[in-house]
């Protein structure tokens, strides 16, 4: 999501402003003279079908991987799905949310063909990082090969997304959605046609879709200066949301891996599929997470749009019990994974209400709270993401790590909406900029 340089900047000032809004001028203002409402009524449209699109385009293979695998299965599959989900986390934290930061200063961190050589660098890193660790879990070539090859891809198509959402608006990444889903669709049918086991067939067709969609974001991608040269241009924004986020990692992804030892396999799948409720909640937010990111600060933290996040969270949660607790045994008692997780409702429908405020609470405090809180509050979470969850495990097994897990994801809420909170009480804290303590922002928070 790399802005060219020179490119204004327009703030929403509602959080239903459309992607559209931060592209140049003269295409937007022919449009809205010629019929205002009809105009911003189309918008609308194009940034809600944009978002389900986007959501569906992400969530749809770890929705699958719920609904297929066998627990043992998912338990591999879950453990090498770590990479995929650290990547995202360095590709937001370097590349997207930097340039997101930058652009709520007024700042350019750098054309298109830059955001994706650093884009693609990650990527590259991660996906044999992939290789590497599905070979040591899956024990075998192909499925080790495909995974790595739809982490690379599938992590370029979502960061790449990201920007054009913002730069070309939702037109410019509808076609890549549609293909993703469709081909993923396709091609997972053909290879059980084939006689191919799931979890091969699963992978494999991730890959194979990841590629197609990624295509549609190869024009004008070459000729950039690459990780290095971002870096170098974006330094300061760059280290403080990457320690934030490696930080957050260390217990997201981290604890889990300490746990697969002590839970074994099959009870570590159940402990992830919990997670993974989650994820396409998380990822239908990810296609507006631009804009998300430049509400400003009195807005985000007002009693309105406070109590309207807790009672989505609340739908949300109480949703999932009610799916997991009474329409799982019924209509979907084939899925081994949701099977087993019936038995945990309750905590499951808490755990998805309290991760969806976590998810939400963090894109505002990642562009609003000053850097030196944003890395303290990230040790705090650290310490007891990491803690709760294994002292769980060790004295209750499964259920001990779930709800540990359950209250770890209360505390994060509680601890990024106080700071938000606090953030409001400083002066100057009305925009994306208000840290007095980042001399780099507060210059351009006046205007």
């Amino acid at each position: 999501m790399s802005s060219p340089a020179g490119r204004s900047l327009v703030v929403p000032s509602d959080t239903d402003r459309s992607d559209a809004t931060v592209a140049t001028g003269a295409r937007a203002a022919s449009a809205i003279s010629a019929s205002p409402g009809a105009a911003g009524l189309t918008s609308r449209l194009l940034l809600g079908f944009s978002s389900l699109t986007g959501g569906l385009g992400a969530a749809l293979l770890p929705f699958l991987a719920v609904l297929t695998l066998a627990i043992r299965d998912y338990g591999a599959f879950s453990l090498v799905y770590l990479v995929f989900a650290e990547g995202w986390s360095v590709v937001l934290s370097a590349v997207c949310d930097t340039w997101a930061r930058l652009r709520g200063e007024g700042r350019s961190a750098g054309r298109w063909a830059d955001y994706a050589g650093a884009l693609a660098a990650v990527c590259a890193a991660s996906a044999v990082v992939t290789f590497a660790a599905g070979w040591a879990v899956f024990g075998d070539l192909l499925p080790a090969l495909a995974m790595a090859v739809a982490t690379g891809a599938a992590l370029y198509r979502q960061g790449a997304r990201y920007h054009h959402a913002v730069d070309r608006g939702p037109r410019a990444v509808v076609p890549s959605d549609i293909v993703a889903i469709v081909v993923l669709v396709v091609a997972l049918v053909a290879f059980q046609q084939a006689g191919q086991p799931l979890l091969t067939s699963l992978l494999c067709a991730w890959a194979i879709s990841s590629v197609a969609a990624a295509v549609f974001f190869l024009p004008g991608a070459l000729g950039g200066g690459g990780i290095v040269a971002w870096c170098r241009r974006n330094g300061r924004t760059v280290r403080a949301l990457l320690s934030e986020s490696l930080m957050m990692d260390a217990g997201a992804a981290g604890t889990p891996v300490l746990l697969a030892p002590i839970l074994g396999l099959h009870n570590f799948g159940i402990y992830r599929s919990m997670s993974s409720l989650s994820v396409p909640v998380q990822l239908l937010i990810d296609p507006v997470r631009p804009n998300l990111s430049q509400i400003p600060l009195r807005r985000v933290t007002s009693v309105r749009v406070v109590g309207t996040l807790f009672a989505v969270g609340g739908l949300l949660g109480g949703t999932a019990y009610l799916a997991l607790a009474f329409v799982v045994p019924v209509v979907l008692s084939f899925s081994p994974v949701l099977t087993a997780l019936s038995s945990f409702a309750v905590p499951c429908g808490l755990f998805l209400c309290l991760q969806f405020l976590t998810y939400v609470f963090n894109i505002f405090a990642r562009m609003h709270v000053s850097p030196r809180r944003l890395i303290l509050g990230r040790v705090f979470h650290t310490v007891f993401a990491i803690a709760l969850p294994i002292t769980g495990a060790v004295v209750g097994s499964v259920t001990g790590a779930i709800w540990c897990y359950v209250s770890t994801t209360g505390l994060t809420v509680a601890l990024w909406l106080g700071l938000l909170l606090l953030g409001r009480r400083r002066p100057g804290s009305d925009g994306p900029t208000g840290h007095a303590e980042a001399p780099e922002q507060a210059a351009t928070a006046a205007r």
